[in-house]
């Protein structure tokens, strides 16, 4: 028995030979050699010439001394040509109903049946009882059937109420095919070769019959954990509410038990050839292919397993979610400070009861002298407000008295100092609103026009409690964002040690990438806040008075 690694890799190599000169299809053969190493069936859906009996044809290889039969289905087949002529020689001699079965269905080890809805009862009625119990009753007796992959093909879906459910239900693996869609693999593949008896896969990668039915073995140990059976009954959850919701869809939307049994052996095998003991959320993407029924349930089912690998396959909602409450955590603890510190403007209207414009701040109340000729502004959050070096973060700021009490009548635009510079810029003062009561607070506005809350400096510090619960949330906050960072790390490292997948292509890889990428720029912006706010308050209480 080769140990994980090898047979991953086998496989792999397997599949990019299998593949060769079948341009995109080689996401179709990664899911039908994952069926021929189940014994599971696939149904091809698409229309006409899009290659569907070269695949099957190039299955075969895959096997070492391996049996094939293929048939282009009609209304006159017969079951002769499909299970093998009567014995003549049988009948006559002994009375006995026999087929020979050689060189037919009975007989191979890989099955491919072209417009397969075209058959009449007699065939298809038999060919259930091979799918089901992988047996054939020839004559009087039972024989064993070594069909391990079974591929349908049809331009169409089977007709409602046409008898056909229970055999199309037995078709685990659902495909949908087109026309080669890139410019230049549409040219090779015009200009190349193709050789339906090539076998493009060298002997030591070929299946023998005691690998296989040992790995059939090893595929049923493989085990389904608590964690991804929750993951996997959600998603059956979700599949049935949507047919609830929309009574349209409720046939289309319809998965047996007996389907979702067959799945989830898939989904072992699926763990088993990538090298693992337990199936994880990677696996549960297959089904996109295993649970629809026709086009508008393939279109939502695809949507679905989107979603999950993107939100729930690895906790990204649940993190996202983390992040937002810890965001609003700030806000609340932004919006305590400025209820604190910020300071308070009435409209002038208000006070002296006339249509005058502009703003009133009551200097007592904030703590400022009336008779200083000079405030200090202190930046509640980070502030780049330098015209000369926009990255320059500014914690302070000098305005003059006059100029600010001409701001509050006038509004324009007030020089100031930055820091100790001696030079001064313009900084647009504004007032932003709280409540509906027509109050407001005093902000500047960035380049980008972003307003940056600020207090005026009292030089009186603040009390020791308020310091001290300050200090405290922000560190809270803190720890509650490290821990949000390590499981985001701990989630992303498990997705990639289970990278690549054999039977998932890179689309489906690289929608979860992203949905990393989204948490890694939500977090990162998140630190960037929190330490703008710890490096606020540090110069806050140190311009304020306190210790720095």
């Amino acid at each position: 028995m080769q140990n994980n690694k090898s047979l991953q890799d086998r496989i792999g190599r397997l599949i990019d030979a299998l593949s060769q000169g079948l341009y995109e299809r080689k996401d179709v053969m990664r899911l039908c050699l994952l069926a021929a190493l189940t014994g599971e069936s696939v149904f091809m859906l698409g229309p006409p010439g899009i290659a569907k009996s070269l695949m099957a044809r190039r299955l075969i290889h895959a096997f070492r001394d391996s049996r094939a039969f293929e048939y282009l289905m009609t209304r006159f087949s017969t079951p002769e040509e499909v299970f093998g002529p009567l014995s003549i020689q049988a009948l006559k001699d002994d009375g006995r109903y026999l087929r020979l079965t050689e060189g037919y269905l009975p007989d191979a080890d890989v099955v491919f049946l072209d417009e397969i809805w075209k058959a009449g009862p007699a065939i298809l009625n038999t060919l259930l009882t091979v799918i089901n119990e992988h047996r054939f009753r020839n004559g009087e007796r039972e024989v064993a059937v070594p069909m391990r992959l079974l591929v349908t093909a049809s331009n169409e879906l089977p007709q409602k109420d046409s008898g056909l459910e229970a055999l199309y239900d037995r078709m685990l693996l659902r495909i949908w095919m087109d026309r080669i869609q890139d410019k230049q693999n549409f040219r090779a593949m015009l200009t190349g070769r193709q050789d339906s008896q090539y076998d493009p896969v060298s002997d030591s990668l070929k299946i023998s019959d005691e690998e296989y039915y040992e790995w059939q073995a090893e595929i049923n140990r493989i085990a389904l954990p608590d964690g991804i059976f929750e993951q996997l009954f959600q998603l059956r959850e979700q599949i049935s509410q949507l047919s609830q919701q929309n009574t349209e869809l409720e046939d289309s939307m319809y998965v047996s038990d007996r389907r979702w049994k067959k799945a989830l052996r898939l989904l072992q095998a699926s763990a088993f050839f990538n090298g693992r003991q337990k199936i994880n959320s990677l696996d549960l993407l297959l089904l996109k292919d295993c649970l629809w029924h026709d086009l508008t349930a393939r279109n939502q089912i695809d949507s679905m397993l989107h979603d999950f690998s993107c939100r729930q396959a690895f906790g990204q909602d649940r993190l996202h979610f983390a992040l937002k409450k810890l965001e609003s955590d700030l806000l609340q603890y932004q919006q305590e400070q400025t209820k604190i510190l910020g300071c308070r403007l009435t409209p002038a209207h208000r006070l002296l009861r006339s249509r005058t414009k502009g703003w009133h701040l009551d200097f007592k109340a904030a703590g400022l002298s009336a008779v200083e000729e000079n405030y200090t502004i202190i930046f509640l959050q980070n502030a780049n407000l330098d015209p000369k070096a926009p990255e320059r973060e500014i914690r302070y700021a000098t305005i003059r008295r006059k100029e600010l009490m001409l701001w509050l009548h006038k509004s324009e635009p007030v020089p100031v100092r930055l820091h100790e510079d001696q030079n001064t810029v313009n900084l647009q003062l504004d007032a932003i609103p709280q409540g509906n009561d027509g109050h407001a607070v005093l902000a500047v506005r960035d380049s980008a026009n972003r307003p940056i809350l600020l207090t005026l400096s009292s030089k009186k510090g603040l009390p020791e409690w308020q310091e001290k619960t300050w200090r405290e949330t922000l560190a809270h906050l803190q720890g509650e964002w490290k821990k949000i960072r390590d499981e985001t790390k701990k989630q992303y490292l498990m997705f990639t040690s289970e990278c690549p997948h054999l039977f998932l292509n890179q689309d489906a890889l690289t929608a979860i990438e992203e949905s990393f990428l989204r948490l890694d720029t939500e977090t990162k912006h998140l630190q960037f806040r929190l330490e703008s706010f710890t490096n606020s308050l540090n110069s806050l209480l140190q311009l304020a008075g306190h210790k720095p």
